[in-house]
């Protein structure tokens, strides 16, 4: 099953594509229902149609890498057993289930997707339907309905990400994230890799000397960190840490907060190397920036789950498995390079 084209259409926040496919016609049927939710039907065409839309942006990365059989094998299956097919499945039902939730909750937000938002996705989806053969949409179960439908759900679940996420203030304070940033560079004493290319671990005695040499580089880059680091080839990284810092070897934190702005440390050891570092600054307000507006953004992103989390507690979502079942990804799509005036 080839495509010619794949060409991204974002409207207010959701993407469709445009792609030129050969195969044979979808059996699914438009009018069974495939799931309910919240006293809706859901069409198991559409279901299908979500399914293979999603299938398709797999196989445009994964299929020239793990072959034609990569959906089905049990080379690619989870710790579970479950093959790709059956995994995307349920990647594809969490989606819709979390569409028609959104949708349920708009009024609770003030979401509204106005009437030029509307009129774009219909464009979209009718841009989206001429480009494609019959043998595209019928192979992909797509209709301008379908189509339009995605892009109106995927629509408001970010408008609806928006307003949730907007719950959470950004006024923190930045004092309260100020960091001190340092320029080190690490030396390895774990062990190092011989010239038949196999891991060699240090010995004691290596060890030592790897401390010895340590101290005669942190000695000689007091005066000159950059160009000591540069002629003797080390790599200077940077780091900024706060308060509450966890990630970097604890002994080089201790270390830099006895330092002033610009003084170079002697050799510290750590837990698996020596380090030397320069303390570059005691109030790195960029780096200060920064780390709020993480920490605001992981606020948002936290809130946002469990909201979602609360609906998702709340529903009554139910999938028919025989209806579902039928849903297979029998044909790999693949990117046709020809000309635009091959016919396919």
């Amino acid at each position: 099953m080839k495509y010619k084209k794949f060409t991204s259409l974002l409207v207010a926040g959701a993407a469709a594509a445009s792609m030129m496919l050969g195969g044979c016609g979808s059996r699914i049927s438009s009018t069974e229902v495939g799931a309910t939710i919240g006293g809706q039907d859901i069409s198991l065409g559409y279901m299908n149609f979500m399914a293979h839309y999603t299938q398709m942006n797999y196989d445009t990365i994964f299929a020239s890498y793990y072959g034609d059989d990569y959906w089905t094998s049990e080379d690619y299956a989870d710790d579970d057993g479950n093959t790709m097919e059956a995994s995307v499945k349920d990647s594809v039902l969490d989606d819709i289930e979390q569409d028609y939730l959104m949708e349920a909750h708009m009024e609770d937000y003030g979401v509204v997707v106005d009437d030029d938002t509307l009129a774009d996705i219909q464009a979209a989806a009718e841009q989206f339907m001429s480009d494609n053969t019959d043998k595209a949409i019928k192979s992909m179960g797509a209709t301008q309905e379908y189509v339009e439908d995605m892009l109106y759900y995927r629509t408001v679940a970010s408008l609806m990400e928006d307003a949730i996420k907007g719950e959470v203030g950004d006024d923190l304070d930045i004092a309260d994230y100020a960091r001190r940033t340092f320029s080190y560079v690490e030396i390895d004493m774990e062990g190092y890799t011989d010239e038949d290319g196999n891991y060699v671990e240090y010995n004691d005695t290596q060890k030592g000397n790897l401390g010895t040499q340590a101290s005669l580089l942190a000695d000689k880059a007091a005066d000159d960190f950059d160009g000591t680091m540069d002629e003797y080839d080390y790599t200077v990284e940077s780091y900024s840490y706060g308060e509450d810092e966890e990630d970097f070897d604890e002994a080089v934190i201790a270390v830099a907060d006895t330092l002033s702005e610009g003084e170079v440390s002697g050799a510290i050891e750590g837990d698996d190397a020596w380090y030397i570092i320069r303390l570059d600054s005691e109030n790195d307000e960029d780096a200060a920036e920064s780390a709020m507006e993480d920490a605001a953004s992981d606020m948002k992103s936290d809130h946002y789950d469990e909201v979602l989390e609360g609906y998702q507690d709340e529903s009554d979502f139910t999938v028919d498995e025989d209806a579902w079942a039928k849903v297979h990804f029998t044909e790999i799509y693949e990117i046709d390079y020809g000309t635009d005036d091959d016919e396919e």
